[in-house]
């Protein structure tokens, strides 16, 4: 596996919490000017969420971070379609992606289920997602481990940019009020509202 001293050097550090120093776009764009071919198409390939059929990029098949990494959001995602649709008493069948279980995948997503509200579990999902890119990615250093769990936070850093709280919640309060004007919604009293 090729090494990439220079260019790992160049990037700034990234830290949980804090803003992305640049874009998505913008590294790969600096990574093309360094990375072999196979390498930059292994790069461009480490996404923050699988496709919709569930399996990984040709490209991320040679990295094992990135394999890992795809189990592990393959099992979070089948984990959270599985206790939505009990929650609905819908089957899940339709909506699950071919895979092994992965536990720790399962444990983060029962955990942000439970959570007091969606943010608080949206919250919770990023920090695990973190921390696994992090233990998959020790160690490697100068590497397309390194650089492959780099965009990885990256891209976890800048969905993270996104959420705003005030506005999540007048958009929450906007569809609440949508739903109780439209329903037939009684009081403790019996009284239609």
């Amino acid at each position: 596996m090729a090494s990439y001293y220079y260019f790992t050097a160049t990037l700034p550090s990234l830290s949980q919490g804090s803003p992305p120093p640049f874009t998505h776009a913008e590294f790969l764009e600096r990574a093309g000017r360094y990375l072999k071919p196979a390498d930059m198409a292994t790069l461009a390939s480490a996404a923050l969420y699988i496709p919709e059929d569930g399996s990984a990029p040709l490209p991320a098949s040679g990295l094992n971070l990135l394999r890992l990494y795809y189990r592990w959001e393959r099992g979070l995602r089948n984990e959270l379609v599985r206790l939505r649709a009990q929650r609905l008493q819908k089957p899940s069948d339709r909506h699950l992606k071919p895979g092994d279980v992965e536990w720790d995948a399962l444990r983060v997503a029962q955990a942000a289920f439970a959570a007091d509200n969606p943010l608080d579990g949206e919250l919770l999902i990023e920090k695990e997602r973190w921390l696994l890119i992090e233990r998959l990615a020790v160690n490697a250093f100068f590497d397309m481990t390194y650089l492959a769990a780099y965009a990885l936070k990256l891209q976890a850093l800048t969905r993270r940019e996104l959420f705003k709280p005030a506005e999540g919640e007048a958009g929450y309060q906007t569809v609440y009020t949508s739903v109780l004007q439209s329903a037939d919604y009684r009081n403790e009293t019996g009284d239609t509202l």
